[in-house]
């Protein structure tokens, strides 16, 4: 389950975890310069699933995510329960902090957590799978992530294609156009800066890794 702090306009769904849940305080920082990343999608899960792996093809679920920045179905998917708390982009340098809690299955201790880069084609980052087992009450973990390819869309920097502020232009189309249609470790963008005339991108839209920090604190 995921629970909000504070909603942007779509709402959230929050409920109350009893004794048998583990909860969790989540925080995201955009480690970014010019990157707003889309409202992240958080889920505990079991240890089989994975939301992405490097080398396999994306699900439409992180599809969805990765070009148009909507998590809801990458949350859904894993939940006995669906739940998805709205929240505004988190822009360069800045963070959010919101709690997440298992259904009720004890084994649920894995976390998966993924916002999209909105000023690219398909860029995304976070984490998936990460164990929790043997955080204690009050113990903090954290996470530096990579910013990865869905390998969904071509990068072609077209303010068309790029939902963010700096293009304004479409999200999420289930037409796959990528030639290395496989998840991968994102090689960063070109830019109009750099001499790509077509590119809605400039230098400011630049990123390294680490794109985000996870925060994890078990409550």
């Amino acid at each position: 389950m995921f629970r909000s702090c504070y909603g942007c306009g779509f709402g959230y769904y929050s409920f109350k975890p009893d004794a048998r849940q583990h909860l969790y305080e989540v925080k995201v920082i955009n480690l970014t310069n010019g990157q707003p990343i889309s409202p992240p999608g958080a889920i505990l899960h079991d240890a089989t699933y994975h939301a992405w792996a490097v080398g396999q093809a994306a699900s439409e679920a992180l599809e969805m995510m990765a070009e148009g920045g909507d998590a809801s179905a990458l949350v859904a998917s894993q939940s006995s329960n669906p739940t998805f708390g709205s929240m505004a982009p988190i822009g360069p340098g800045g963070n959010q902090t919101f709690e997440i809690s298992s259904d009720e299955d004890a084994t649920k201790t894995y976390l998966t957590v993924a916002g999209m880069l909105v000023n690219t084609n398909d860029a995304f980052s976070g984490v998936t799978g990460v164990s929790l087992d043997g955080l204690e009450t009050g113990q903090m973990r954290t996470y530096n992530t990579h910013a990865y390819d869905a390998g969904t869309e071509k990068n072609d920097e077209i303010g068309s294609n790029l939902p963010g502020p700096a293009g304004g232009g479409e999200g999420f189309n289930a037409t796959r156009d990528d030639n290395n249609p496989v998840v991968t470790l994102h090689g960063g963008i070109v830019s109009k800066d750099d001499g790509y005339a077509e590119s809605a991108l400039s230098e400011a839209h630049r990123f390294d890794n680490a794109v985000m920090r996870i925060e994890v604190k078990r409550l």
